[in-house]
């Protein structure tokens, strides 16, 4: 079932998910924690957010002209998805040629892998929510930010996408970083969840999004509004 794209990402038409659930136990993540609760009766999540081959979802048919967005409710690339299933979903893209696909991860190495069976109507995109490494395990098991900047640096395709959501503290090495993967465009946003994340102040996250666009970067943006320990009244 086609399901209307909310405030996530206004570009797509449809979500499409022929692969569900992740590895990465990231901290903020709004699509596990639906899984584990008003989703929870669903078969494809009896297992909770472990990752599963949804067979049915590879009947889906999908218009010209729209932009669907793949595995909302997972990553398609994290370590926990076989090859085997990459590859079906990659084939089912490649029947649809007038219809573009987001992919989104937080393993942008492993494009690297797949790279010559990516159909050209694909956007290849990844989350990276800062350039610091340092006590980001603490957010998520996903591989380390300066992994995934440099996979999309060396990833040589034409349709490339990085969403900056949730931000978090960042160098001021990060635009240039995020300028050198030469992405279509960077999504910026806050979290939306309440998590208590490590955030930058409001005014650190308007001059990463200047300096992009300095950069010639485009920017799209998302939720921006003051850190929670701004909004608390503390020091930013």
């Amino acid at each position: 079932m086609a399901v209307k794209a909310s405030k996530m990402f206004p570009e797509v038409t449809e979500t499409w998910n022929p692969v569900t659930g992740c590895t990465h136990l990231c901290r903020y993540c709004w699509a596990r924690r639906l899984a584990s609760t008003r989703l929870k009766h669903l078969e494809r999540y009896r297992d909770g957010f472990k990752p599963r081959l949804n067979r049915e979802e590879l009947e889906r048919r999908f218009e010209p002209g729209g932009f669907v967005f793949v595995s909302s409710m997972g990553d398609l690339f994290c370590s926990g998805v076989p090859d085997e299933w990459i590859e079906l979903v990659l084939a089912r893209i490649a029947e649809h040629p007038k219809t573009r696909f987001l992919l989104l991860t937080k393993n942008p190495a492993r494009y690297l892998d797949f790279q010559e069976a990516v159909p050209g109507n694909a956007l290849l995109g990844a989350t990276i929510e800062t350039d610091l490494d340092a006590g980001y395990s603490g957010i998520s098991r996903a591989p380390p930010p300066s992994r995934r900047l440099q996979a999309m640096i060396e990833l040589e395709w034409h349709s490339k996408v990085v969403s900056v959501e949730p931000v978090l503290r960042f160098t001021g090495e990060f635009p240039l970083l995020l300028a050198e993967a030469k992405p279509l465009w960077v999504y910026v946003g806050y979290d939306n969840y309440s998590c208590k994340l490590p955030e930058p102040p409001l005014s650190a996250t308007r001059w990463l999004i200047r300096t992009l666009r300095g950069l010639g970067v485009e920017v799209r943006e998302k939720t921006l509004r003051p850190s929670w320990r701004e909004l608390l009244g503390g020091r930013p």
